[in-house]
C-alpha cells in the first residue's frame, strides 16, 4: 500500500513510532521519505509492504494497534504568504550583488507559491533597518526577510537590534545547518521575521531554505525543532532533503505574451492650453518615447487609448513599427470622467492571447526599454502569473508602469471614475510582485509647463 501526499507540504513522523512498526514482525514494513521532506501533490511519501505471500492475523492486529496511538506519520501543507525583503548596503556593494539577491529570493519564494509583496534597501543602520520593517507590514507583508550587507554573527549586530527596535524579538541566532549557520529566527507581533545567511544569495539549497518550509507550514521555530536539524544537516556534499523534481522543473525563464496599454486620453488641464503628450522632448511628442519604450522592451501587441486630440495623439504614433508588432488605437469617448474608464477601454481591446497587460502612462518619457523587458522576464518568471500584479519600485516607493495578469482584466474592464486599480490592489495585497529598479524614472512625470521647462533646461 502507498501512501501519497495532498498538496505541497512536509512530510514528518515519530522517529520511534516508525522503529516500533517495523520491529513487530520482519512479514510488514513500514517505509517513509526524510523527516521534513518536502513534497507535492501526488508524491508519494510512505509505503507499506507485507513481504510474505500470507501473514499472522494476530501480526496485522498488533500493527495496527501499534499505529492507533500517537501518529506515525504526519502531513503539514504549506499555507502562501506575503514576504518583503530588506536589503542593507554598506559603501563599495556592487548594486548588481543586491539585484541578484532579489532574484534568488523572489525565485524561491515563488516555488513555495509565494509572494514578494515589497523589496527594499537601506543603509546598514538599526535605525533604517527598522523603519524598512515597519514600511513593509504596511504594505501587506505577512512575513519578513532580512538581508544584511554583513553576516549575522551576534545578537548586537545590526539586524537583530533592528528587530528589537522596531517591538521585536529575537528567537534564535544560528543554525546546525551547513550552509546556513548565521541565520536568525524572530518574530515580530506573531510575523515571523528571518535573518538571512549569506549563503541564502544563492539559490542552492541551505539551511534557510529548510526554516522556511517550516514557517510556511506553521510549525514553531523552537529549539527542539532547530536542534533536529543536525541530523542531515551537513548540505556542502549532497543535500539530504532537495527539492521535489517538479519544483526544480517549473522554473520559467520563457516570456510570456505581454500586451501594453498607453493611456493617451488626458486633457492636460495643468499644462493650460497645449496637450502635454505631444509637447517634444528631446525631438519627439512625450507620448511617443513612452510607446517606443515599449516596443523596443518587447511589447508585440500595444492599445493606445485615446481621448482628448485624438487625431493629434494617433498621429504622433501612427507609424511606429516593429517585426510582429499588432498597434491598435481605441477611443475613450469618456475621457473626461477619469483615468479609470481609460484603463477598462484598454484592456478590454487586448486579444485573447496575451496573458498580462502593461499599463503605462503617456505622460512619463522617462521610463525606459530596459524596465519594460526587465518587467516582462521577471512577471513571465511567476508560476501563477495570470494572477499577480508587478511593480516597479526605487527607494521603497512603487512606481510606474504596472503589470497586470490576465486574471484581473475582468476587473479593470470594469472601473469607472478615477480610482484606476487602486481599489483592486488595495483588496489583492498578497497578489504584489516588486520588481527593484535602479532609479526614480518610475515616479517621474511630467504635469505642468513648470515640469516640462525644468526637464529641458536640463
Amino acid at each position: 500500500m502507498n501512501i501519497y501526499a495532498v498538496g505541497r507540504g512536509i512530510v514528518r513522523f515519530d522517529r520511534e513510532g516508525l522503529k516500533q512498526v517495523n520491529r513487530i514482525d520482519e512479514g510488514i514494513t513500514l517505509a517513509c521519505v526524510q523527516h521534513n521532506q518536502l513534497v507535492e501533490d501526488g508524491d508519494m511519501i510512505a509505503t507499506l509492504k507485507i513481504i510474505p505471500y500470507a501473514i499472522r492475523e494476530e501480526v496485522v492486529m498488533a500493527v495496527e494497534q501499534q499505529a492507533a496511538g500517537a501518529p506515525v506519520l504526519g502531513f503539514h501543507r504549506l499555507t502562501p504568504r506575503p514576504f518583503a525583503l530588506i536589503q542593507t548596503r554598506m559603501e563599495g556593494m556592487k548594486p548588481s550583488l543586491l539585484t541578484s539577491t532579489e532574484k534568488v529570493t523572489k525565485q524561491r519564494l515563488n516555488q513555495l507559491g509565494c509572494a514578494l509583496v515589497d523589496s527594499r534597501v537601506v543603509a546598514h543602520e538599526a535605525d533604517a533597518v527598522a523603519k524598512a520593517i515597519d514600511a513593509a507590514r504596511q504594505h501587506g507583508a505577512e512575513a519578513l526577510l532580512i538581508c544584511g550587507a554583513s553576516a549575522i554573527s551576534d545578537r548586537r549586530d545590526i539586524v537583530p537590534m533592528a528587530v528589537e527596535q522596531a517591538g521585536g524579538n529575537v528567537d534564535r541566532l544560528g543554525l546546525p545547518a551547513d550552509p546556513g549557520n548565521l541565520l536568525m529566527s524572530a518574530s515580530l507581533d506573531g510575523m515571523p521575521v528571518i535573518g538571512m545567511p549569506g549563503c541564502a544569495r544563492s539559490p542552492r539549497l541551505n539551511g534557510f531554505d529548510w526554516v522556511l518550509q517550516l514557517v510556511l507550514a506553521g510549525l514553531p521555530l523552537d529549539d527542539d525543532e532547530i536542534a533536529d536539524m543536525a541530523i542531515g544537516g551537513l548540505l556542502m556534499e549532497i543535500a539530504s532533503r532537495p527539492l521535489p523534481r517538479r519544483m526544480v522543473e517549473q522554473r520559467r525563464s520563457d516570456r510570456i505574451a505581454i500586451g501594453g496599454v498607453i493611456l493617451a486620453a488626458g486633457m492636460s488641464r495643468r499644462m493650460g492650453d497645449e496637450n502635454k503628450l505631444l509637447a517634444e522632448i528631446d525631438g519627439a511628442p512625450m507620448v511617443r518615447h513612452v510607446a517606443e519604450a515599449m516596443v523596443k522592451g518587447g511589447i508585440r501587441e500595444l492599445v493606445v487609448v485615446t481621448g482628448h486630440e485624438a487625431d493629434a495623439v494617433t498621429a504622433a504614433l501612427s507609424d511606429l513599427e516593429a517585426p510582429g508588432m499588432v498597434l491598435r488605437f481605441v477611443h475613450n469617448a469618456d475621457f473626461a470622467g477619469g483615468q479609470a474608464g481609460s484603463v477598462a477601454t484598454g484592456v478590454s481591446a487586448l486579444s485573447n492571447d496575451v496573458s498580462g497587460a502593461l499599463i503605462a502612462l503617456g505622460d512619463m518619457p522617462f521610463v525606459s526599454a530596459d524596465l519594460v523587458a526587465e518587467m516582462i522576464q521577471d512577471h513571465s518568471g511567476l508560476g501563477d502569473h495570470e494572477m499577480r500584479i508587478s511593480f516597479p519600485v526605487y527607494e521603497g516607493r512603487r512606481g510606474n508602469p504596472v503589470l497586470w495578469g490576465r486574471g484581473f482584466f475582468e476587473a479593470l474592464a470594469g472601473l469607472s471614475g478615477d480610482i484606476g486599480g487602486r481599489r483592486i490592489l488595495a483588496e489583492n495585497p498578497a497578489a504584489v510582485n516588486s520588481i527593484s529598479w535602479t532609479d526614480d524614472s518610475i515616479h517621474n512625470d511630467i504635469d505642468t509647463g513648470d515640469d516640462l521647462r525644468r526637464h529641458l533646461r536640463g
